[in-house]
């Protein structure tokens, strides 16, 4: 196998690890085989264990020595720093994504926008966190800046762990849809205010809804948890809703 083709394995197989993890495929705490990934994407075992090192550079999965990787968990607190910085990020990038983004790149938001639109439809995990990165990587990519959008791209994966099967929620899928909706309205025309209003509101929802289910849990004065059908019980942790 040549270095280029090697390189390109690389590359691609270290996309798919990362797109895996943030749908829901690879949830946080799972473990990545070796023999398994490599026949699952028909690579060398040379080129998964390269994807895996790679990876763990990044501190999206982990060595474990004598057992092998696996995908990182982010704590809550994490997360909040995680939102915090995309935040800091991505409102930074308004300016440069106004003064710079062309036919070509709004012409791909706005398909990767209709991609997550018939995902919504079906409420299929995996298919709306792969396009939900879709629709962000294409307004990353408008800054023309390719640094910025490896780092927002990232940021964006990290806090999304463990999302996929499962995840949907019909509510939190429409009010993400929606907001979506709001950034793209922004960009066209050119509302740069509007847009890191959209952008503010939609990284911080599910803080509110931690905020929202903390609150349902907390014990009453006479120290019994939530009831429900006169039954002591706490509510389940809504998921995230797609950011």
């Amino acid at each position: 196998m040549t270095e280029p083709t090697h390189s390109n394995e690389l590359a691609w197989l270290q996309e798919q690890l990362r797109l895996g993890m943030s749908g829901g495929r690879f949830p946080a705490g799972s473990w990545l085989r070796q023999d398994a990934l490599a026949e699952q994407y028909g690579v060398s075992r040379f080129v998964v264990r390269g994807a895996l090192e790679r990876l763990a550079e990044l501190e999206s999965i982990e060595h474990v020595p004598n057992r092998g990787y696996r995908v990182r968990h982010w704590s809550l607190e994490e997360r909040h720093e995680l939102t915090e910085a995309r935040l800091v990020i991505e409102q930074a990038m308004v300016p440069l994504m106004m003064a710079r983004k062309t036919p070509a790149g709004m012409a791909e938001a706005r398909r990767a926008l209709h991609d997550f639109e018939r995902a919504a439809e079906s409420l299929d995990g995996e298919a709306l966190a792969m396009t939900n990165h879709a629709f962000h990587r294409a307004l990353a990519d408008l800054t023309e800046n390719a640094a910025l959008a490896r780092q927002v791209n990232w940021l964006r994966e990290q806090g999304l762990r463990g999302a996929g099967p499962g995840w949907p929620k019909a509510g939190g899928v429409a009010r993400s849809l929606a907001e979506h909706r709001e950034m793209l309205a922004a960009l066209e025309r050119n509302d740069p205010i509007a847009l890191q209003g959209a952008i503010q509101r939609h990284l911080t929802a599910w803080q509110e809804r931690e905020a929202t289910t903390a609150a349902g849990t907390r014990p009453s004065e006479g120290g019994a948890c939530h009831r429900k059908n006169g039954a002591n019980s706490v509510s389940p942790r809504t998921p995230p809703e797609m950011i």
